[in-house]
């Protein structure tokens, strides 16, 4: 980069929606990136647009969680910025949810995160340099949701694990900050819902519109770089006003 920062950025989940459009926009704005998905060959379309370098990450499973950090550290000869997007959906109601199904979200959205967050840190301190953890949670973190408790829990729980960590490694200079987007019309959602659904859901946001994948992208480009240099510990929310009525 012109200014001398130094910008390698692991991105997990990034084989579509949020994530690749997460990857696509730190590339195009001069980062290097390693991008994640539990099969690499869904990043082909990634690493064939941005030459992104594709990682196989599985957020439950440890050895996967330490290798994937390895890799994509040598790959890219050092990390300066991880994205955690990757993240598992449940519509359950709460006495339908089994144990087996707690585990799966929970595991992955939070406890992979919280894990993955910290070998980056161990990476960037024995580095000796700065870094910067962009997680991505959701309104169901900070809204009421019936049939969405499991997800809810868990992505209330990375709000809290960003204030916490930020804390504890601000002496270190590695920023920890959300984004937390309201529904986001990705292709897969467009499908999953109907046309009443979705005037619904629209109806209940003040800006008339739903998040698009460019609009979390640009919020993560921004915290994750110099601008946001003094940010942390912060939950920035994309929701077109739904969380402030």
């Amino acid at each position: 980069m012109s200014d001398g920062t130094a910008r390698r950025a692991l991105v997990t989940g990034a084989s579509t929606g949020i994530g690749a459009e997460i990857a696509l926009t730190l590339a195009r704005a001069g980062y290097a990136v390693a991008a994640t998905s539990r099969d690499k060959a869904r990043l082909a379309d990634i690493v064939a647009e941005v030459n992104a370098i594709p990682v196989e990450l599985d957020l439950t499973v440890e050895d996967s969680i330490n290798a994937a950090i390895n890799s994509a550290a040598e790959a890219l000869g050092g990390l300066d910025v991880l994205v955690n997007n990757a993240g598992q959906a449940l519509i359950q109601p709460a006495t339908d949810v089994t144990w087996d199904q707690w585990d799966v979200v929970v595991d992955t959205n939070l406890k992979g995160s919280y894990f993955l967050s910290a070998r980056f840190a161990e990476h960037c301190i024995n580095a000796g340099h700065a870094g910067s953890i962009v997680n991505i949670s959701s309104t169901h973190g900070l809204l009421g949701f019936a049939g969405r408790t499991v997800y809810g829990a868990s992505k209330g729980g990375i709000i809290q694990m960003t204030r916490m960590l930020a804390i504890e490694w601000a002496d270190k200079n590695i920023r920890v900050n959300t984004v937390s987007p309201a529904t986001v019309m990705t292709d897969s959602r467009k499908q999953s819902l109907d046309a009443d659904a979705r005037k619904r859901m629209l109806a209940r946001i003040p800006s008339g519109r739903f998040p698009e994948t460019k609009d979390i992208a640009e919020a993560v480009l921004y915290l994750a770089g110099p601008g946001a240099g003094n940010v942390t510990g912060q939950t920035l929310v994309v929701d077109g006003g739904l969380t402030v009525q």
